[in-house]
Order: C-alpha cells, then sequence, then structure tokens
C-alpha cells in the first residue's frame, strides 16, 4: 500500500485540484493507496475543502496550531499505514506519476530523494532562487558534509520502516528538515536512491520569503549539526 502525505497550511484554492490530481493516477496503477492531506494549523478554509473530499482513498488530519511543513509530514508519517510513504508539496509542483516510479524505486531503497529537474513549458524560474538554491547546497555540504545535490525537493519517498526510524530522529519542524531527515537517514545507513523530478514553478500566490527562508534554514543547518554532536541521531 502507499500512502500519500499533503502538507497543506491556507491552501484552499489548490488543494481540491492537487488532491484529485494525485488520486487520477494512483486510480490507475494496482497498489491499494491513501491520500493524507495534514491540514497544519490553517486560517483559510483548507479543512473545510478537503472534508468534501474524502472517501475510501482521501483522509484529513487536522489540528488548530500551525506546526510548519516539517510538523505537517512527520504528524502524517506518524499516521500512515502504507509500506510505502511519499510526501509532495500541495501546490503540486511535481508531477504526479513519480509517485508509481517513486514506489518502484523504493522495492530496491530505502529512501527516494527527488532531484529537481526545470520544466520547459512551465514558468522561468527565477534566477536568484537559483542562486540561492546552489548556495545553500554548498553550505550544506560544508557545514555537515552531506553530498547531496538537492536536500530540499518537496518530493521524497521511504519504507515504512525507513520513515519510522528517520522521523522519530526528526526534530526540526521547520523548512530545514528536509535537511535532518537526509542528514539521519545517511547516519543510519540507510539505502538512498534518487529520481529526477519536473519541477513546474508558480511566481504567483507563493508564501515563500526566499531571504528570510534561506537565513532561517541556515540557523536549523547549524541545529542539525548540535543536534548530531548531542548524540541524538543515534
Amino acid at each position: 500500500m502507499i500512502s500519500v502525505i499533503v502538507p497543506a497550511f491556507n491552501e484552499e484554492k489548490r488543494i481540491e485540484k492537487t488532491v484529485k490530481a494525485i488520486e487520477e493516477i494512483l486510480l490507475k496503477q494496482e497498489d491499494a493507496f491513501e491520500i493524507i492531506v495534514v491540514n497544519d494549523g490553517s486560517r483559510d478554509k483548507t479543512e473545510e475543502v478537503v472534508k468534501t473530499l474524502e472517501n475510501t482513498h482521501i483522509r484529513l488530519l487536522s489540528y488548530e496550531k500551525n506546526k510548519g511543513k516539517g510538523g505537517a509530514v512527520k504528524y502524517g508519517v506518524n499516521n500512515a499505514v502504507g509500506d510505502y510513504i511519499i510526501f509532495t508539496d500541495a501546490d503540486l509542483p511535481y508531477p504526479p506519476e513519480n509517485i508509481e516510479k517513486a514506489k518502484n524505486l523504493l522495492t530496491i531503497n530505502d529512501v527516494v530523494l527527488g532531484i529537481r529537474q526545470k520544466s520547459l513549458t512551465g514558468q522561468k524560474y527565477p534566477w536568484y532562487r537559483t542562486v540561492m538554491s546552489k548556495a545553500f547546497i554548498f553550505f550544506v555540504q560544508s557545514v555537515l558534509h552531506l553530498k547531496e545535490k538537492d536536500t530540499q525537493c518537496g518530493f521524497k519517498g521511504f519504507r515504512k520502516e525507513a520513515a519510522q526510524a528517520i522521523f522519530e530522529r526528526v526534530y526540526l519542524t521547520g523548512w530545514g528538515f528536509d535537511v535532518e531527515t537526509i542528514f539521519v537517514a545517511h547516519k543510519l545507513g540507510l539505502k538512498i536512491g534518487r529520481i529526477e523530478v519536473e519541477l513546474f514553478h508558480e511566481n504567483k500566490n507563493s508564501k515563500i520569503n526566499v531571504i528570510q527562508t534561506t537565513l532561517s534554514m541556515m540557523r536549523e543547518v547549524f541545529q542539525v549539526k548540535k543536534n548530531n554532536k548531542k548524540g541524538l541521531y543515534k
């Protein structure tokens, strides 16, 4: 069984389209599946919209206080029942067809990491975000010696046992949780596969302040280093 986790914060305008697109793709394959939307303390009508979509495949998890994307993903992982657990972003920047590809890779890997590739048909990815992304990767490699090309892709997959082992050791709840998740996977010696996923970037409706978010993630990278020294990832 496949569990697809979609963390959602104030996504009333696009969550229905995202969930239906994922469901449509998964209905075409043979595996049983569930789509878990984690309403991360939204202040809009995200919860109400998802409630109208609930069925045997789609379920809503909701709580009042916003925990951040990392907290939402961890909550979803802790409640998932699938043998394979995959999470993706609520704005669906990566084609849902990647879910089955990731599941197939998880038959021979413990973890699968998405590696973003720019779409030739989507909006142009801002140059400054490309520069900052590359600078952040260099920063992560320097501080944590984590040799990964892309830590921040919002598409990742896990075998259930691997997900449980990783997320019981993940403490960050903000954007830096991606780095911590990958760091823990390496620390545990898990087998990691990688999949290229086409990125359909949207300039509009972005909730991210790039500079502020990057600085926050840098602080959290140092927190991962500190946690490691404390022996929290054993």
